[in-house]
């Protein structure tokens, strides 16, 4: 199955496992974590403007898409230095971080971990926001492995068919994930994302969609505590931007691949990031810190 015309594939050895990137240039660089479930091509809707002008590296998390799949390193832990592993060895400097879901929970503990390492943060639709998943631990891996299971066995067609895609795009939910792996991250214990907030030096947006009164100012206060951040509620975004994102939810897999109204600002988000937040101000604002 190829990738967009302009992008190159290769792997890269990190934290122990070979992991599967997608690259489109040579220029400034966006990192991309896409979120559980999904591979690095499902954001391709998302690379598709900023790869004019930004060389976006986008990688398969372990068990996803064409990286390995081991039975261990599900965890935060793990997770964060897969992110910092390619970073580190294709040599990037200063990039922007963009995750989504699970991957946004993984960018926003990198941040905090590692201060030096991004210019910017984007998060959309982070998961673990709110309070406990309402599934059980065991409820969630057995859910997980039942349904990737029935995506495995699931045709182009019959996908395409589901979300209203065409079958490049619906080609690309078709992963190669190892549903008796990924399931482990069902066991990991539960972190809050918002708890990492005020680690994070890096100026960083949030995206969320749109919502309750109640729930936007509980948005609000939880981007509070970015201490250079914001949070924007996007009107009519769909379930890439759901903030339900620690819940089992039965359709939602084909319908995370096809982009979102929130993702239309990730090149307006990456552009200012990469080049008004300069270099020097910010290793300068966390000198103060």
């Amino acid at each position: 199955m190829g990738v967009p015309d302009g992008w190159t594939t290769d792997t890269v050895r990190a934290n122990g496992i070979d992991l599967q990137y997608h690259r489109t240039g040579e220029s400034p660089p966006p990192v991309v974590a896409h979120g559980f479930y999904e591979n690095a091509r499902c954001r391709a809707t998302l690379v598709e403007d900023p790869a004019d002008s930004f060389d976006v590296v986008a990688y398969d998390a372990r068990g996803h898409g064409g990286s390995d799949g081991p039975d261990w390193g599900y965890g935060i832990d793990d997770r964060v230095a897969d992110l910092v592993g390619p970073v580190e060895a294709l040599g990037l400097w200063d990039p922007v971080l963009f995750g989504h879901s699970a991957g946004g929970s993984t960018v926003a503990r990198a941040a905090a971990r590692r201060l030096e390492l991004p210019s910017a943060v984007v998060l959309e639709d982070p998961d673990a926001w709110r309070g406990e998943p309402e599934t059980s631990p065991t409820e969630m891996e057995a859910f997980v492995r039942d349904r990737v299971a029935e995506l495995t066995e699931r045709s182009v067609e019959d996908i395409a068919a589901e979300s209203d895609r065409d079958g490049e795009r619906a080609s690309r939910s078709l992963t190669r994930n190892r549903a008796a792996n990924i399931a482990r991250f069902a066991k990991e214990e539960f972190r809050r994302t918002p708890a990492a907030f005020p680690d994070v030096a890096a100026p960083t947006l949030v995206l969320k969609a749109d919502a309750a009164p109640e729930e936007r100012a509980e948005d609000l206060a939880a981007a509070d505590a970015l201490p250079d951040g914001r949070l924007v509620h996007v009107p009519g975004a769909d379930t890439t931007c759901s903030g339900r994102s620690t819940r089992p939810r039965t359709r939602s897999y084909g319908r995370s691949c096809t982009g979102s109204r929130a993702e239309a600002t990730f090149p307006v988000a990456v552009a200012p990031s990469a080049r008004a937040w300069g270099r020097t101000g910010r290793r300068a604002r966390r000198r103060s810190r």
